[in-house]
This record gives structure tokens, C-alpha cells and sequence, in this order.
């Protein structure tokens, strides 16, 4: 539907017309021109509340709520904090049972969402500024925030900085043998696997992989800021894949770690995406702008996260860590690519490393 058509409807329910149509969330998820604002802001009223559900921990999210419910005090935000595959869970069985309750999601599984049509496309005018890079070409998804990924992260009080691996290849020094761990799960070595099939080629990568395997790389089911608290403890030298920001974190804390990037950086959005039977999409495509936007991405930079939005700055303490800060260039690990390739990453893992 064209704009004017839109706005011609929305006038319409909101002038009184006791018969005028209902809008559908791809129509309010797609609003365009100056009187968006005001459109969502009036519908918003009418719906007094919205369902965020997925990742994204409640310390984090606090303050972003209470931003949000200052701005627009009419509009209540639940929350329900949960991993990316029960959140998909959820979705989709509300989705069978047509009987809608989430309306914003943050979570990795971006492909099954989409592939169960169960995710609106949107457009926000927070987006029209930023490259085509940091931005979704399909339009299904926005990233909340950015992880960075380095090659290595160490225990400088056992290894020196000149002695520290620099690129991938330098993972395959015999020295380090036996000394390295990653985390098993999906964001550790699953990522990394996904990662150099999607730079190398599967053929380099898997000769690589096989050559790595022999390192004996300790896995560990942790998180990756958990295993690299193992590292700053000594219980292991090196890191492979470790998350910038966690990084970051244990260096403000006097922690004995450093860590080595190699260009270009391996680079993941943290998506969030809109419900197609989202009851709630005025307040929602509110939250999302407000989501995108300086004073909510200035917030998550405070606390320790990379913004998504390339207009909002790095806290000081994690600048040094961004790709830029080296001139480095960005490798981003599309989501549905990700996703799409998992069964045979997981095979390859299987396969090389058990």
C-alpha cells in the first residue's frame, strides 16, 4: 500500500470511522514520511504495552526501559529474558496456536524465524543514515549491538606480546600445543568454524581446521566470558575467538589478559526483529527506533557494549578493541549464512575436533 494510501486509512481510525479497516503490521511496521511520528505515537496509546522477549540481560535492559517509558509513559514494556532457541520456540508455537503474545525478539535465529514467516520486515528512518554494510538488505532485522571477535586473547603474565599469536596461522605453532581452549558452543568454535568456511573457502578452511584439531584445542561448554576468566586465571594460555568486549572488561579490571586481531576482524550482528502477528506494532516499532537510536545506543556503550549504531561511539576503555582503531576492515558473518550453514559446521566440528 502506498503511503498516502496509509495515511488516508489512518486518519480514517483514528478521525472515528466506525467501519474503517484495521492496519496490519507490515503496513505499521512500514510507515514512511512526517507523519509517522504521529501515527505511532497515536496507536501506541491505544495499545498501552508491548512483549520484548529473547536475549539481552535484565541488568542491561533496565535502564533502556526506564529511557523508553520516559519518553512515552503510556506504554508499558514486559519483558521476558530467555536464550535465542527457546525464544524461537516460543514464537513459533504461538504461531501454530495463532495466538500472538511477542511482538519485539532478540535473538541468533534469524533464518528459522524468517523461513516460518514468523518475522515482519520494517523500515525505520534510524536506518537511513547508516551504510548498506551495517545495515540488513533484507530489512527482517536490525542489530541491537555488535561483537567483534579477536584471533587470540592471553595470559600476558605467561606469554609475552611479541610471542602471541598475530593471524590464525600463528595458532598453528607447535609451542602453543596443548595451551589454547575455545568454548564449544554456538558462538565459540561453531562461530569460528562458520566463520573461516565463509572466508577461506571450505577447502582452506578444512585443511586449516584439521591442522588446528591437532593443537589438542581444549573444549570448553562455558560461556566465552567464562573461559576467558580460565585464561586470565592461567589455567590455559590462549583464547581462540575471544569477544572483544570481554576482553575489554577484564582489562578494566586489572586482569592479566591482551589479545591480537587479525584484518579483516570477524564481525556478528546481536539482531532484533518484529513479530509478524505482533499485537502490539505501534509500541513496538517505537521501541525499535528508540532501540537504534543515540540515546539507547549510548547506553549500551556505557555498559560495556559495541553500539550498532555507527553515529554513537565506543566507550573509551573498548576503542582500542573496534577494527577502525587499527585500520583493520570488518569480515560481518551474515546471520542467515550462519544459519544456514550450521548442520554442516556442526558435522565438520564432529567430524575434526571429537
Amino acid at each position: 500500500m502506498k503511503a498516502a494510501g496509509v495515511c488516508l486509512i489512518v486518519a480514517l481510525i483514528f478521525g472515528g470511522a466506525a467501519n474503517a479497516p484495521a492496519l496490519s503490521t507490515e503496513e505499521i511496521a512500514n510507515f514512511t514520511g512526517p507523519d509517522r511520528q504521529k501515527i505511532l505515537e497515536e496507536g501506541a496509546k491505544k495499545e498501552g504495552e508491548l512483549l520484548w522477549i529473547g536475549t539481552f540481560d535484565e541488568d542491561n535492559a533496565r535502564p533502556i526501559v526506564r529511557g523508553f517509558t520516559a519518553r512515552y509513559p503510556y506504554i508499558k514494556i514486559n519483558r521476558v529474558r530467555t536464550d535465542s532457541t527457546s525464544a524461537l520456540q516460543r514464537v513459533l508455537a504461538e504461531l501454530r496456536a495463532k495466538a500472538p503474545r511477542s511482538d519485539l525478539i532478540t535473538s541468533n535465529a534469524v533464518v528459522e524465524l524468517e523461513d516460518a514467516n514468523a518475522v515482519q520486515a520494517f523500515k525505520s528512518p534510524v536506518l537511513d543514515s547508516w551504510t548498506a554494510q551495517d545495515r540488513d538488505p533484507s530489512g527482517f532485522s536490525a542489530p541491537l549491538y555488535i561483537t567483534y571477535y579477536g584471533v587470540a586473547a592471553y595470559n600476558s603474565s605467561q606469554v609475552t606480546a611479541a610471542e602471541a599469536p598475530k593471524t590464525y596461522e600463528d595458532l598453528l605453532n607447535p609451542k602453543w600445543k596443548g595451551q589454547m581452549v575455545i568454548n564449544s558452543n554456538e558462538s565459540g568454535v561453531l562461530f569460528f568454524i562458520s566463520f573461516l568456511r565463509m572466508y577461506l573457502g571450505d577447502a582452506k578452511a578444512e585443511a586449516y581446521l584439521e591442522r588446528l584439531a591437532q593443537q589438542k584445542v581444549a573444549m570448553r561448554a562455558e560461556s566465552a566470558r567464562t573461559v576467558l576468566a580460565l585464561v586470565a586465571a592461567g589455567d590455559y594460555k590462549i583464547m581462540i575467538n575471544p569477544f572483544l568486549v570481554h576482553v575489554g572488561e577484564l582489562v578494566r579490571k586489572g586482569a592479566p589478559i591482551d589479545v591480537t586481531m587479525q584484518d579483516p576482524v570477524a564481525v556478528s550482528d546481536n539482531p532484533m526483529l518484529l513479530a509478524k502477528m505482533a499485537p502490539h506494532p505501534y509500541s513496538t516499532m517505537l521501541l525499535i527506533d528508540y532501540l537504534l537510536g543515540p540515546e539507547a545506543q549510548g547506553m549500551l556503550s556505557n555498559t560495556g557494549y559495541f553500539p550498532a549504531n555507527p553515529a554513537v561511539a565506543a566507550s573509551p576503555d573498548l576503542k582500542p578493541y573496534q577494527p577502525q582503531a587499527k585500520g583493520f576492515g570488518k569480515f560481518r558473518v551474515d546471520d542467515r549464512d550462519f544459519g544456514e550453514m550450521m548442520p554442516d559446521t556442526q558435522a565438520w566440528y564432529a567430524r575434526i575436533f571429537e
